[in-house]
């Protein structure tokens, strides 16, 4: 190998450690791909490996990746670096390490969120925390781990997505409505704590209120973001009936919701940067497709249709975070612009 090559090679490997999502969600792809080889062995830690493992993973990478963006600080790769070994070893110790990853994930977001004195961004250690307690809390209810992420899901994404969505079709930033999002999450976390049908049945309304008012105009980078919203509506409706059919909500959640959004955000990772904003990448819409008909073949309990459309949408996606990862390091645009294009993390505040 030449010198030249060589320091290719080592200024790679560096940019790995330096860019939080590119560990983390290599590690978030795998426990997707390993989600449904446990499914019939061990249910318990599949359910551990998609919540925790898969769904946790992935908002480490987005939170560490934004958060220069918020607060000017960012995440050292020794720090990147200890969090994927602690993810690592949470799928050999479930419970304590997985606590530990997340309790390291708030003390990295925390002080320079109060250090900025951005009281409106406390959620993102606050719900890193909560995580940590779920972890740790024995026999908790199945249910309860994936409505705290969708919570987080309806304060990132109610937030986003209308930004992403209008910069995607070149049209005008929508008003910020922090209040209904607000409302959205709480009666998510209401259902949560004391689950009740008209807890879904707010948070149900809240989504398609705001949803409503998102600009609606959808080139091919919009299409990717609206059906993880609806799975995520469509789960909280399924659980108003949780007693009758638990299994198809808690799956429509997971797979549709979490898993649409996170290969939703991690596809914007991919998408070909133009003078008009963001392009999608036809293997990430085909992942997407792949993904959302999974959902549909888990919810007609054609089980091993589901797992073999889910296993390839997320093999794709590995194919693509490999390639990426191979590429100099660019921040990813997991934040929409305030004037009306595509831009880099930090233009703006979801």
């Amino acid at each position: 190998m030449t010198p030249a090559a060589t320091d290719a090679s080592a200024e790679l490997g560096a940019s790995f450690w330096r860019a939080p999502h590119r560990p983390l969600m290599l590690c978030a792809v795998l426990a997707a791909l390993a989600g449904p080889l446990l499914a019939a062995a061990d249910p318990q830690n599949h359910a551990r490996m998609m919540v925790f493992g898969f769904a946790g993973a992935a908002i480490a990478a987005y939170l560490l990746t934004v958060l220069p963006g918020w607060t000017g600080a960012r995440a050292s790769p020794a720090r990147v670096a200890l969090l994927t070994a602690l993810w690592l070893l949470g799928r050999l110790l479930p419970g304590p390490a997985e606590a530990l990853f997340f309790l390291l994930l708030a003390a990295t977001l925390a002080p320079p969120v109060l250090r900025a004195q951005l009281w409106d961004r406390l959620w993102a250690p606050l719900a890193a925390v909560l995580l940590a307690m779920a972890a740790l809390v024995p026999g908790l209810d199945s249910g309860v781990p994936p409505l705290l992420i969708a919570a987080l899901i309806a304060v990132v994404g109610g937030r986003a997505l209308p930004s992403f969505l209008a910069s995607a079709a070149r049209l005008p930033q929508p008003s910020d409505r922090p209040l209904i999002r607000i409302a959205a999450a709480l009666c998510i976390l209401g259902a949560a704590v004391l689950p009740h049908p008209g807890w879904y049945a707010a948070a149900v309304a809240a989504l398609a209120w705001q949803m409503l008012q998102w600009p609606l105009r959808l080139p091919p980078i919009g299409l990717l973001l609206l059906p993880p919203w609806l799975w995520l509506a469509a789960s909280l409706l399924l659980m108003m009936q949780w007693e009758q059919q638990p299994s198809l909500a808690l799956h429509t959640l997971t797979m549709g919701g979490i898993g649409g959004m996170i290969h939703a955000f991690l596809s914007r990772v991919f998408a070909r940067r133009t003078g008009a904003g963001l392009a999608a990448r036809p293997t990430s819409l085909a992942g997407a497709a792949l993904l959302h008909a999974a959902v549909i073949a888990r919810l007609a309990e054609m089980l091993p249709s589901a797992h073999a459309l889910w296993g390839a949408a997320w093999a794709i996606t590995l194919l693509q975070l490999i390639c990426h990862c191979r590429q100099p390091h660019r921040t990813p645009v997991f934040i929409g612009s305030r004037s009306g294009t595509a831009s880099g993390a930090g233009k703006t505040k979801p």
